[in-house]
């Protein structure tokens, strides 16, 4: 699968836009400054400025090669051509998350007490979950992107079904994420868990469930084949 260059401009625009800000604020900001938070927005863990301003750049720079690079050494890299646009749909959408991500933790850093909007963050990664989502189902057979497991990955029908679930389950996930960002810290913490392990292990649940139900109606069919005639003796 090779890169056409001209449909790229909108991933590396964010990631020199990431590095022009980085620019920007890097004297500017607390050293050290906040690089995470809880579910309350409240900073619960302290960072160099270096690492604080230029962690997600570069992070962005390095998930742009990776995926450039992981279709060329892909065993089934044939396969991204089957779903070429949503995997260039897959790498910006993730480049623009982060470039999302940057700006609401460099905005807390000015914030009085650090604080960071929770809503917002929720927000997007609930919009992250849910976009994904909502094209996982295009995704074809490879190692590295979707949900692989040993079922997916050792037959085309299982992957196809698993990924027709798991679509809709990281929409409803993604949903119940955003939503819980306008919800009390107490309550947000627990749906986000929920959201994030149902999104995580049902469709490889699911997958086995699948797989099964191929290898019994494999064996079914087989079983029903009519037994070869023999001569008489």
């Amino acid at each position: 699968m090779q890169t056409e260059w001209r449909k790229e401009w909108l991933p590396l625009a964010a990631i020199a836009v990431a590095f022009v800000v980085a620019a920007i604020v890097y004297s500017r900001v607390p050293d050290p400054m906040p690089t995470h938070w809880n579910a309350a927005g409240v900073p619960d863990d302290y960072g160099s400025r270096f690492v604080g301003v230029l962690l997600i750049p570069l992070m962005s720079v390095g998930i742009y090669l990776l995926f450039l690079v992981l279709p060329r050494i892909d065993p089934r890299g044939a396969n991204y051509a089957r779903f070429s646009d949503t995997y260039r749909f897959f790498r910006t959408l993730i480049i623009l998350f982060l470039l999302f991500v940057y700006a609401v933790t460099l905005a807390a850093a000015f914030q009085p007490g650090y604080r960071l909007n929770s809503a917002w963050m929720f927000g997007g990664v609930g919009f992250l979950l849910a976009a994904l989502g909502n094209y996982l189902p295009r995704v074809r057979s490879n190692w590295f992107v979707g949900i692989r497991t040993p079922w997916t990955l050792s037959s085309e029908r299982v992957w196809r079904e698993t990924h027709r679930l798991g679509g809709r389950v990281f929409v409803i996930g993604g949903i119940a994420i955003a939503v819980a960002g306008l919800l009390k810290p107490e309550w947000s913490g627990s749906i986000v868990l929920i959201g994030s392990l149902s999104a995580a292990f049902i469709p490889v649940v699911y997958s086995y469930v699948v797989y099964r139900r191929v290898r019994r109606e494999e064996s079914g069919d087989t079983a029903q084949d009519p037994p070869p005639n023999h001569p008489q003796s």
